[in-house]
């Protein structure tokens, strides 16, 4: 397991000395709402059983996501985190290289490098719109060109691409993952598509969300979905998620994931927040709120380029001389903040910061700072 991610509250509230409660993250990008009320409760009833085994089927909490999003059971397993899945995904067998986004999640390259499966990069380049707007852009192009040249060759690959993409935000096109698929299928190879922010896209409820290629599972059976509970549901110390796939390939992942993965608390929370329709939608409504208040904000400061948010967290580019992410952290640090500085992001570095949307009194004061901070 990589040690590069954001999220170290207990690290930083020691080198502070102070409680990690006082902690104001914007390195993780988590639901600002916090943990579902009715998950813990639940989680809080299910405390008498913790001296016995979790259920080893995950039968209700299968359930429970087959209803919320739409997939049939024999297409899901649970797993303790995505990243656990993304580690089963790459012992999956005969693949013999790998592609993954730059930027992109570095969990990606750690698993295949676990696995010894050779990874080259996918670069998504800045770029600026007709409008004046700043995106990266996918090469779909390249995919697609080497897709085509892999056909009737005894390689084949894995492409990890994300939707929405970590950390830019950058979301896939269906009509160019529908073609993608199709040709990775002509090649005997998998496409992988982390979903982990996906529920913090869009208005839609959770299962008519149309940005997510979840869709896509019933028509190609290449095409792997990870999807994290933890973000949305505010609960990355409880660790679960899921991967959604044609059954051959759910089978195939069930063995290489180990019994009672997915402990009774987890099980429990999940469960129940899964039932909460008014959580997921105050999570989108606030969430959605805050999107705009914090682009306009950081975007109206000279110099930095704010890329437009599609989830719950957005990247910035410095372009002020004299500034940095570790200068902007080393002001933040007074303030017991702390932003995700992009500097091991492939493709980026020491002039990028992800910034995660959190409440709003919190959003205003970072924002605050920052415009301090390039004032000066």
């Amino acid at each position: 397991m990589s040690d590069i991610h954001g999220g170290n509250i207990f690290k930083f509230a020691h080198e502070q000395r102070i409680e990690p409660y006082e902690v104001i993250d914007f390195s993780a990008n988590i639901n600002p709402l916090g943990p579902n009320q009715k998950g813990l409760d639940a989680l809080h009833n299910r405390l008498r059983y913790i001296n016995h085994y979790p259920d080893a089927t995950n039968d209700d909490v299968l359930n429970a996501i087959a209803d919320t999003y739409g997939v049939d059971k024999p297409q899901i397993v649970v797993g303790n985190g995505a990243a656990e899945l993304l580690y089963a995904i790459c012992r999956l067998p005969n693949y013999t290289g790998a592609f993954v986004p730059a930027p992109g999640f570095s969990e990606y390259k750690e698993a295949l490098k676990a696995s010894h499966i050779p990874v080259r990069d996918i670069f998504y380049r800045p770029r600026i719109d007709d409008n004046g707007v700043p995106y990266f852009e996918i090469p779909y192009l390249a995919l697609e060109t080497f897709a085509a040249e892999l056909k009737g060759q005894d390689g084949r690959v894995i492409v990890f691409l994300g939707n929405p993409n970590n950390p830019d935000g950058t979301l896939l096109d269906i009509n160019h993952t529908r073609i993608l698929a199709g040709m990775l299928a002509d090649a005997n190879s998998l496409l992988v598509i982390d979903e982990s922010f996906i529920d913090f896209v869009g208005n839609d409820m959770l299962c008519d969300n149309e940005q997510s290629m979840r869709q896509l599972i019933d028509e190609f059976d290449n095409i792997i979905i990870v999807h994290s509970f933890t973000k949305f549901y505010a609960v990355p110390g409880l660790r679960i998620g899921a991967v959604f796939a044609n059954p051959n390939i759910i089978k195939q992942l069930q063995s290489f994931i180990p019994a009672w993965s997915v402990n009774t608390l987890a099980q429990a929370y999940l469960e129940a927040a899964l039932n909460d329709s008014d959580y997921v939608k105050r999570t989108k409504s606030d969430v959605q709120d805050e999107q705009k208040f914090m682009y306009q904000s950081l975007s109206a400061i000279e110099g930095i380029t704010v890329y437009p948010p599609s989830a719950n967290f957005m990247l910035l580019h410095i372009e002020k001389d004299g500034i940095t992410a570790d200068s902007i952290n080393e002001v933040l640090k007074k303030h017991n903040m702390i932003v995700r500085n992009c500097d091991n992001y492939e493709g980026l570095g020491n002039q990028w910061i992800r910034l995660a949307i959190k409440d709003h009194e919190s959003n205003v004061t970072v924002s605050g700072i920052i415009e301090e901070i390039f004032k000066a």
